[in-house]
């Protein structure tokens, strides 16, 4: 049996210092092109530069609506403050130094980099405390490789999933890593609800972990008691001060099912008397199965008392939706997509995503059966609980791409128990030569790369990409050159299709009709299902009140339909008026709102 690593060797200082370079040298390389990084970033970071900008220019810190989007009213969206802050507090201390426009640029290459060094200093400390300077390299070394991970991390990332994930990569070492077990639970209850109030994306990986850590106290784990006691006593109160801290007090009692709201309040609030009842009566309650039972049957009862609160959530953030926006959604947004449709019409994107847990789990339980003798318990345990972690995050990615995001806190030590197998095959071993070999052929980049092979086409910053009628390549429009002949129209509200909305935002004075985000069906339908015949574009214009119709010249829109070709190609109808001029990116109409007849039903 392998002992427990020494935790303070020296060389996971260099480790973590040769992670940190990397993270410095990706942002150094991407600062003389990070102008054209973010005019073509994901619309979330573009969305979420917008949002930070409206709340120093003041407003609310307690009003996340976004006004500029279907104006007077705006849309609701559903972001944490949070997240704001971190954000402002670098562009704040940039300004300082810097202009406003190159303070932003600045602001969105420090801000994820920072997150980054967040997790290579997580995953080396860490790994190195399971599985000693072999697994202090092993770990890091797949999270800096593996886009779909460390993607999330490098300029211009601002969106909020990174955070998530640094949350839910510290919720994981604090359940496995030895320590003092009730200070580690108090701090991980925290980081879950922090978490949880910057987005509920990560929830069942939370659910998870924090299921885990009571099956482990009813097989008798030690210490697991103390860790579910200080996890129980911190998330206690620090969710709902969370929820009050960025939430309005008119709607604190408001059932929001996309948000840290009552509902989920109520679900944590059932998950902490189930998990905390056996530890208590531990002494009365003694054997594995009566304390599983006692934890089913109290959670049980407490979703059937909260079930008034919970039930209109199971249906998801979408079933208030209007059936043809779900179904465009369903569709035609790329991260809401399973796996079953990528496979065919973007199996790329599907291998670069899936293919590297898939490839290192699989690997990591083969090094795990051939060396389970030779493994601590505190390794097994840390070890089996990630091959758990990788197993749900699996399952809900194939029923929707977006949820690979579950797996990411556990895939990096599974990369990094593969070095530490691989430093116990002897040194005079011919077998080093292959296992050399099968290492650099897992490494997250070599995966992608063969990857590359595949039809399809990536997703900026893996988002909200979209695909179908409406839609354009991203390089058509998303530039500085089209968002100035945007700009030089007269101030107003643009109708444009869904990946200009939050460019337009960002670049423009404009308002905009049409944006990715699932509380406004409106904004979502003008980006989309407007476009797919002229009648849905006279209807959408009518009710959106908007003064000019932008498109992209050279973009898909232009396949849509025949009718829209022709507009196009030079035929408008009567009720738009070709204003183009000078333009050559864009093609733009002023909407003849007098030409225009009253809007039918809404879709």
């Amino acid at each position: 049996m392998i002992s427990r690593p020494e935790s303070r060797s020296p060389i996971l200082w260099w480790i973590c210092l040769a992670g940190v370079a990397l993270v410095a040298l990706t942002a150094l390389r991407s600062l003389p092109q990070i102008a054209d990084l973010l005019v073509d970033a994901d619309g979330d970071d573009q969305m979420r530069l917008v949002e930070v900008r409206d709340w120093l220019a003041g407003q609310s810190w307690f009003d996340t609506h976004q006004y500029r989007v279907l104006p007077p009213d705006g849309i609701s969206m559903h972001w944490s403050r949070y997240v704001d802050a971190g954000i402002a507090t670098v562009l704040l201390a940039a300004s300082t130094m810097l202009a406003a426009p190159q303070a932003e640029l600045a602001t969105v290459i420090l801000w994820p980099s920072l997150l980054a060094c967040g997790m290579v200093l997580l995953h080396a400390h860490g790994a190195n405390r399971l599985l000693g300077p072999a697994g202090a390299l092993g770990a890091p070394a797949v999270f800096l490789s593996w886009s779909k991970l460390g993607g999330e991390f490098v300029p211009p990332r601002i969106d909020h999933h990174n955070v998530q994930m640094l949350c839910g990569t510290a919720l994981f070492y604090l359940s496995v890593v030895p320590g003092r077990a009730r200070l580690a639970g108090a701090i991980a209850g925290v980081v879950t609800a922090f978490s949880l109030a910057v987005g509920l994306e990560m929830l069942p990986y939370l659910a998870t972990i924090w299921g885990l850590m009571a099956l482990r106290h009813a097989f008798g784990e030690d210490r697991t008691g103390d860790w579910l006691l200080g996890f129980g006593a911190a998330i206690t109160p620090a969710a709902p001060l969370l929820m009050a801290g960025q939430t309005p007090m008119a709607d604190w009692g408001v059932g929001h099912c996309d948000v840290l709201a009552p509902p989920v309040l109520t679900l944590g609030a059932v998950g902490v008397v189930a998990t905390l009842v056996p530890v208590l009566a531990e002494r009365v309650i003694s054997s594995p199965v009566s304390r599983i039972v006692t934890m089913v049957v109290i959670t049980c009862v407490g979703l059937w008392l909260a079930s008034p609160l919970l039930v209109p959530c199971l249906a998801g953030p979408y079933s208030n939706l209007p059936p043809a926006v779900r179904k465009i959604i369903e569709t035609n947004v790329v991260e809401a997509l399973p796996a079953s449709k990528l496979v065919w019409s973007n199996p790329a994107l599907l291998a670069r995503v899936l293919l590297p847990p898939v490839v290192i789990a699989t690997l990591a339980v083969a090094a795990f059966w051939r060396l389970r003798k030779r493994l601590s318990p505190m390794q097994a345990k840390a070890l089996l609980q990630a091959f758990v972690v990788v197993g749900v995050g699996l399952g809900f990615a194939l029923a929707q791409i977006r949820a690979a995001n579950l797996m990411t806190p556990a895939v990096p030590l599974l990369g990094g128990f593969l070095v530490w197998a691989f430093t116990l095959i002897p040194r005079a071993s011919l077998w080093r030569i292959p296992a050399v070999l099968v290492l650099l052929l897992a490494l997250p980049a070599v995966v992608e790369h063969g990857a590359k092979a595949l039809p399809g086409r990536s997703v900026a910053g893996g988002g909200k990409g979209v695909s179908g009628p409406g839609t354009e390549p991203l390089q058509t429009c998303r530039t500085e050159p089209a968002m100035a002949e945007i700009a030089s129209l007269p101030k107003s509200l643009i109708f444009s299709t869904l990946n200009l909305g939050p460019t337009i935002l960002a670049y423009t004075p404009h308002s905009v009709t049409s944006a990715t985000y699932h509380r406004s069906p409106d904004a979502i339908w003008n980006g989309l299902g407007a476009f797919e015949t002229l009648d849905a574009l006279h209807q959408a214009l009518v009710r959106s009140g908007a003064d000019y119709l932008v498109l992209c010249v050279g973009g898909a829109v232009e396949q849509a339909n025949p009718d829209i070709r022709a507009l196009m190609s030079g035929s408008p109808p009567g009720w738009l008026v070709d204003v183009t001029a000078g333009r050559t990116l864009v093609r733009v109409f002023q909407v003849g709102k007098a030409s225009l007849p009253r809007a039918g039903a809404t879709p």
